[in-house]
Parts: structure tokens; sequence; C-alpha cells
């Protein structure tokens, strides 16, 4: 594949996942909305995205091991497809059991996005994988940034957010015309295996790699961590909600949120030349921790809005680096790594999603904000594992160009 072809790709993975972003994140403030407009509980609004949490996570693992096989590029339009008829049903009608497919098709399709994309990316360029991750989530960041205000002003000016769907499905119809002309077909593993090699053989060999220690630790560091703070995130504008601030502001608090994730990944960007991944990682989860920590016991909104934009800023390198980290463990079998520890990620959400919702129901939407900081916590425990680690072992096994 010539360089040109392989920029090209790029710059559309980046254009997806700048919609990837956008449409995930425009879907969190809609919680209470959403609860309301169907008559239901937190709680079983909880139970929904813990559905949808279980069909991402399968989607995770399935689309990492078929992207050491066969050729990604299908694997990607087929998630891009299912977020196309997602949304358009959203925009259509809404009751709870629509609800709930609509959230099972989404989730899949955002995790075979997701899953993919970044495998395709580590098979396009053998080296600078953190930095490439860095961009992909940069552009995700971007997208996230957009999607609340977009939603805040629907909301502030009384529009129906159903419309705003509809734009998101077509958006997502042009994209898939624009990966199938752009992207070349992308098969990997099995085209470099010798003749009569035994193909089952490779694969056990892909399964193999998720026994490094250090596979497994990134993976424990995504559940507690991704987990936490994802759900943090779908149920700011509920937290905020129990301190008297409207969805249509607390909507534009979650974009800046986002805005200053995006900082912090533009500083980690400039610093991974210069200093470890794992060093950024562990001392960004630490700081970011400690930030946490403080926005959940301070009382005053102005003061926990200040922290959450520091915060954000040491939280942001978490995903993209803790996956590069384990994809470049075994290059050859990123897709496998990558579907383990993205799938991970998620596990956290099937976890914490119906935690939020139980305590946001039943105990007080005041209370979010110690679920994420107790899944933090944890998630720091494991980072420092993985520092060790890294620290003792630091090889890994490249991928042959």
């Amino acid at each position: 594949m010539n360089s040109k072809t392989k920029r090209q790709t790029l710059k559309t993975f980046y254009f997806i996942f700048t919609l990837f972003g956008l449409s995930v994140v425009m879907i969190d403030p809609l919680i209470p909305v959403i609860a309301e407009q169907i008559n239901v509980g937190f709680d079983r609004i909880g139970i929904a995205l813990f559905v949808g949490s279980i069909a991402t996570l399968i989607s995770n693992f399935i689309a990492g091991r078929l992207s050491d096989r066969v050729d990604i590029k299908k694997l990607v339009l087929f998630g891009l497809v299912l977020l196309f008829i997602g949304f358009a049903l959203f925009g259509a009608y809404l009751n709870y059991i629509l609800f709930v497919i609509v959230i099972i098709l989404l989730r899949i399709g955002f995790g075979t996005v997701d899953t993919t994309v970044h495998s395709f990316s580590t098979k396009l360029y053998k080296k600078d994988i953190s930095r490439i991750f860095l961009n992909l989530d940069i552009a995700w960041y971007t997208g996230a940034f957009l999607g609340p205000l977009i939603m805040s002003a629907v909301l502030y000016f009384d529009f129906l957010p159903r419309y705003l769907f509809f734009i998101v499905a077509f958006i997502y119809a042009a994209s898939i015309f624009i990966f199938y002309r752009v992207c070349p077909k992308k098969r990997i593993q099995e085209d470099k295996l010798p003749s009569g090699s035994d193909k089952s053989l490779s694969r056990r060999k892909g399964l193999s790699s998720l026994k490094d220690p250090a596979v497994i630790m990134g993976s424990l560091v995504l559940f507690f961590y991704m987990g936490s703070l994802m759900g943090l995130s779908s149920w700011m504008t509920t937290y905020f909600l129990g301190f008297g601030v409207r969805v249509a502001y607390s909507s534009a608090i979650l974009s800046l949120y986002w805005f200053f994730s995006i900082i912090g990944m533009i500083i980690a960007i400039r610093i991974v030349s210069k200093f470890r991944e794992i060093t950024i990682l562990f001392y960004g989860c630490l700081a970011g921790t400690i930030c946490l920590s403080m926005f959940s016991f301070i009382p005053n909104i102005y003061g926990k809005i200040a922290v959450l934009a520091i915060q954000a800023i040491f939280f942001s390198g978490i995903f993209p680096l803790t996956t590069a980290i384990s994809a470049q463990r075994d290059q050859e079998n990123s897709g496998t790594i990558l579907g383990f520890t993205i799938a991970f990620a998620f596990a956290g959400s099937i976890v914490f999603q119906p935690v939020y919702g139980y305590v946001a129901e039943y105990f007080g939407k005041n209370y979010i904000a110690y679920i994420a900081l107790g899944g933090a916590l944890i998630g720091l425990i494991f980072t420092f594992i993985l520092f060790r680690i890294l620290k003792k072992n630091p090889s890994r096994k490249p991928a042959k160009d």
C-alpha cells in the first residue's frame, strides 16, 4: 500500500472517529429526558445501558479476533451500517423496548468500529502507534466536545432531538460511502502464513498473546478506569441535576469536560516522544484520581466544574496509551489484543452502568461521583502494577514489515 493511500485512510479514520465521539456522547445528556419521555426510572435506563455494554463487549472481542483473520474493511463497514440503522430508528420512534434494541445496535456498531479502526491502524503503521492512537482519540474527543454542545442548544431552544438523530444517520451513510471508496482491503494474518502452515496453530498463537501480564494488567486498568469514567460521563447531567443544574446547562459542562480532554491529548502527543507511555499513563492516573476525589467532596458547583476540567486533562490519555502499550506487545496479533483490552473497557461499563443507575434512583444523584472515585482508586492500583511489570520487562514483539 502506497503512502498516499495510507494517509487518506488515516484521515478517513479521523473523520469517522469525530462522528463516533459526537454520536456516542450526544445520547448521554438525554438520559433524564428519555427516562421522562418513555416513563421509566433511572434503574431501568441503567439496565438498558447494561445490556448495551454486554453487546459492546462481545462485539469488541469478536471484531478483534476477526481483524487478524479477514478483510478489516468489511468489519468497519459492518459497524458503520449498524450505526446508520440505529440512529435512523432512534429518530423514528421511541419506547422502552425500542430503546433497548437501538442501544444494542448502536453499542455493537460502536464496539466494532472502535476495535477494527484501532486494529487497522496498527496494520498500516508498524511504528508510532501511540501517537496515532492519541490522534484518533483527539478526533473522538472533538466529536465528544461538540455533541453535548449541540444537544444543549437543541434542548435550550426546545427542538425535537429526533431530527438531529436523522441528521447523524445521514452523515453515517455518507461516511460508509467515503470509507468504501477511499480505504483499501486489508487482510492480515493468514496471507502471511507459509504454504502448508497450520491455521489453527496461528489462531492459538494469537490467543497466547493474551497471557502477557502487561496485557492482562492493561485490561484491568481499562476495566476500572473506563468503566467508572464512561459511567460518570453518561450520568454527569443526572449528577448535576441533583445540584439543581438544568440538563441544557449541564450538557455544556460535559462539553467542557471533553474540551479539556482534547487539551490533555495534545499535551500527551507533545511529550510521548520524551517519556515512556507507561510513565505518562501512571502519573496521569495518579493526578486525575486526586482531582476526582476533590470533585466528589467539593460542595461548590463552580469548584466542581474547575476541578472537573483539570481532571479531564490528566485522565484523557488512559485509553489510547493503555491500548497502545498492549498492542505493541505483539503487533502481529494486535487485533486480538485490542479486541480483548477494549472489551474489558466496556466490561467495566457492564458493571458500573447499572450501579450508577441504582445509586441515582435509590440513594440520590449526588452519590454518582463516589462510584466513579471508587473505580478510579482500584484502577490506580492496577496502573501501578502495570508500571512495575513494564519496568522489569519492557520488551515487546514487533510486527514484521
